[in-house]
């Protein structure tokens, strides 16, 4: 852990200095995080193709290099589940009070013109869980169609091969190598895709980092990034004024403190202590107990309910039998409630965490013991260790086997997560950040969450927006069922083989042409309603 903590360091000066050196990286917006990740990614591959891992007789140098991937490299590998987590937690804990409304100025309530079913409410939660089941769905339903076309004929693959993009893409590793049994199965009989879903896994965190760039800067040059209020001078100064009043200080965010509040302050604190939280405790070390406290939380939850669930499979209420094969046998695990409810990453208990420490805060002690600002930084810089840990531990040393399939897969995957982070992401997800909600679900999209938190903490480094709190909100309607969940482990099974791939091909173009008509409708059905408000017309209306 001590070298884990030690290379991240160095990387991040490394990655801090070049940013400065260069400045088309500033120009390109690149944070000095993904640098440092970059830099160590490619310094560690030199290092791992300079030796010879598999050597019966290793040298010292190779025993170091063995030494410190099973030890400095494992550890940081395990950094960016944690980190999301971490991340999570102060969501819902940061998140700033509704007060001082009066203060908006005319271009901040343009800004926010879509609050209503954009930031709040059910809608933006369902419209994102709805763009992740076209997303996903897509990438199956475009390698079932190669497959069918051309893939299938020329290299006499199974029909399940067209489930490979999904599997590497929307799934990641962990799920190509729980589908590596899957495709394996006699009645599918595809022996290399354990090696060709983590080969498009890797593809597919290669491509979403370095394209991700691309998008993001054509998407800033084209000012598809959410728009920040610029207030006026009264505003500003009004603002430097909240700032120096900052919870620390003893002053509710959001309220501009006078002279009276201040004297009320100081009459209420006679003889009572302390007249600020800061001569009671240092502020960012309570702020990092606050977020402790949630992440505390979000993994109790997690062990609770997996507790109930297992507790529930064990008692045999809802299964039994005799398992079947090895591909059966996975399927039916997939389906027990534990496998349903384990598909939950821990950010999603998380998020809620922080919501229960925000809430018995502020009911129990006020809110100016919550330091948004602070907090937002501790999220900042979780976000940046999050990039450094995931960029740096990237696996490219996979064998490539039956590259031309595997090519032609990938670019459709490519083609199609491009196609509906460009184009079907501004037709269906909330207005006012769709960009961003975008290229979270591109992150995941091509092959990891922390992969679209990278690009996020291009152009939300603070998390302003609710993109990151909607996806969170999101996931319990899609993680269960596709990208690794039930779905993606039974159409092979149950489905693929068992019927003509046309008919597969069709009936999952048909669907996917629905969810999309169906999301495009919904948002320009709320868009519409926005720009023409139904009149009033019952006895309550005036004139």
């Amino acid at each position: 852990m001590l070298g884990a903590i030690v290379l991240t360091a160095v990387l991040l000066i490394v990655g801090v200095v070049l940013r400065g050196r260069f400045r088309v990286l500033a120009v390109a917006r690149i944070p000095a995080s993904l640098i440092a990740g970059a830099v160590g990614l490619v310094v560690w591959q030199a290092i791992v193709f300079s030796v010879d891992l598999e050597s019966t007789e290793p040298d010292s140098w190779a025993r170091w290099v063995q030494s410190f991937s099973e030890t400095t490299i494992a550890h940081l590998r395990g950094w960016p589940g944690w980190l999301i987590a971490v991340v999570f937690a102060g969501m819902l804990l940061s998140r700033s009070p509704q007060k001082g409304d009066s203060q908006r100025t005319e271009a901040g309530r343009f800004a926010n013109q879509y609050a209503d079913h954009d930031r709040h409410g059910f809608s933006p939660v369902a419209r994102e869980a709805l763009m992740v089941w076209i997303i996903v769905l897509g990438q199956s339903t475009v390698g079932l169609w190669l497959v069918w076309w051309w893939l299938g004929p020329s290299f006499d693959l199974p029909a399940s091969a067209g489930m490979l993009i999904e599997t590497g893409f929307a799934g990641g590793h962990g799920t190509a190598a729980a589908m590596g049994t899957v495709f394996a199965h006699p009645s599918i009989g595809l022996e290399e895709g354990l090696d060709l879903g983590v080969l498009m896994a890797t593809c597919g965190l290669v491509y979403g980092l370095v394209s991700g760039i691309l998008w993001i800067e054509i998407g800033v040059r084209r000012r598809w990034v959410a728009k920040k209020d610029h207030p006026t001078e009264s505003s500003k100064s009004a603002a430097t004024a909240e700032e120096n009043a900052s919870p620390m200080t003893g002053s509710a965010p959001g309220v501009v403190a006078t002279d009276a509040d201040a004297a009320n302050v100081d009459a209420a604190s006679v003889g009572r202590g302390p007249a600020s939280i800061a001569d009671a405790i240092e502020p960012m070390l309570l702020q990092l107990v606050f977020l402790m406290l949630a992440f505390s939380l979000g993994l109790a939850m997690q062990w609770t309910v997996d507790w109930v669930a297992s507790a529930v499979d064990a008692s045999g209420i809802f299964g039994g039998g005799d398992p079947g094969d090895e591909g059966q046998r996975v399927l039916r695990d997939r389906l027990r409630i534990a496998s349903v409810v384990g598909s939950f990453p821990l950010f999603i208990y998380t998020l809620f965490g922080g919501a229960i420490v925000r809430f018995v805060v502020v009911r129990t002690a006020g809110e100016r013991w919550i330091d948004h600002a602070m907090i937002s930084r501790l999220i900042g810089a979780s976000m940046d260790l999050l990039v450094v840990a995931a960029v740096v531990t990237l696996n490219l040393a996979v064998v490539v086997s039956l590259w031309v399939p595997i090519t032609v897969l990938f670019v459709g995957g490519a083609a199609w997560s491009t196609f509906c982070l460009l184009v079907l992401s501004r037709r269906i997800l909330p207005e006012s950040h769709w960009f961003e909600l975008g290229l979270i679900n591109f992150g995941m999209s091509t092959g990891t969450t922390a992969t679209g938190f990278v690009l996020l903490r291009v152009i939300d480094p603070e998390l302003k927006t609710r993109a990151a709190e909607q996806y969170a909100l999101a996931a319990p309607l899609s993680a269960p069922f596709i990208g690794g969940g039930m779905i993606t482990v039974g159409l092979p099974l149950v489905l693929l083989e068992r019927i003509p791939i046309a008919v597969s091909a069709v009936s999952m173009a048909l669907v996917l042409a629905v969810l999309v008509g169906m999301g495009g409708w919904w948002k320009a059905k709320l868009t519409s309603r926005q720009r023409f408000p139904t009149e009033k017309t019952g006895p309550d209306s005036s004139g």
